[in-house]
């Protein structure tokens, strides 16, 4: 059995990883798994455990946890059956998937939650994420415009996605450009007329109440800029 469990938490973080490779967000990612090892999850206390114990290993490894995500997941480990999960297991692999979920359910349960149904990028995730993709590009793209324009077809799912992602994208590339004294006229007048028109209250829950604050912080300090970009972000030369 315990090569059964193991192919099964193995084939978990294989799929979430094969969603992520597809460019999805974290939370999109472990939610589109989780829904297609759902049924799998009803066979029995073992794929109960497994599912779910690799569920919250995974959502571990993100800044936030959707609310109802977290209590779902939690209610499902401590509902387990242990009587039924040990009938059908070895005691060592009863033992190991017992331990897995408690250490799991310790860092768990003390998860930030995110109060918005939407799978999406999370404030800084996005942020990380353009500016590793700058970075990439950076140094294979000699024609700017051909540079900026690449970055906005990457996240151009992500853009129409929701309007905080949308922000967090074109806000971070925007402080890239100065930064980096791209010469895009064409593409940052129309960056910047889009922050001109957002209104911070469209993001509802998206953001927190300190990335709300901290979002119109570094959209103010674009519009009022004509030259590099001052700002304690980059105080590190290192960051791109």
């Amino acid at each position: 059995m315990k090569r059964n469990y193991e192919a099964l938490f193995g084939s978990f973080y294989q799929r979430y990883l094969d969603w992520k490779n597809e460019e999805m967000s974290d939370a999109e990612a472990l939610a589109i798994t989780y829904d297609a090892y759902y049924s799998i999850m009803n066979r029995g206390e073992m794929e109960k455990a497994v599912v779910n114990i690799a569920a919250a290993t995974v959502s571990l490894t993100h800044t936030k946890v959707y609310c109802k995500f977290k209590v779902h997941v939690m209610e499902q480990l401590l509902s387990l059956n242990k009587e039924k999960l040990r009938s059908v297991i070895q005691t060592d692999e009863y033992k190991d998937i017992v331990e897995r979920m408690e250490k799991v359910l310790e860092k768990f349960e003390d998860m930030a939650i995110d109060q918005s149904e939407f799978a999406r990028w999370h404030y800084f995730e996005m942020e990380k994420a353009v500016k590793e993709c700058f970075a990439i590009l950076l140094n294979v793209t000699r024609d700017e415009d051909e540079l900026v324009g690449n970055v906005l077809n990457r996240f151009e799912r992500d853009c129409n996605n929701t309007p905080s992602e949308n922000m967090v994208i074109k806000t971070t590339l925007a402080e890239l450009i100065i930064r980096h004294r791209i010469e895009v006229k064409d593409q940052f007048a129309r960056i910047k007329r889009e922050l001109e028109r957002f209104d911070i209250h469209k993001v509802g829950q998206d953001l927190t109440e300190f990335e709300k604050r901290d979002l119109s912080l570094r959209i103010g300090e674009i519009l009022g800029l004509n030259g590099p970009l001052e700002n304690t972000r980059f105080d590190d030369k290192n960051q791109i």
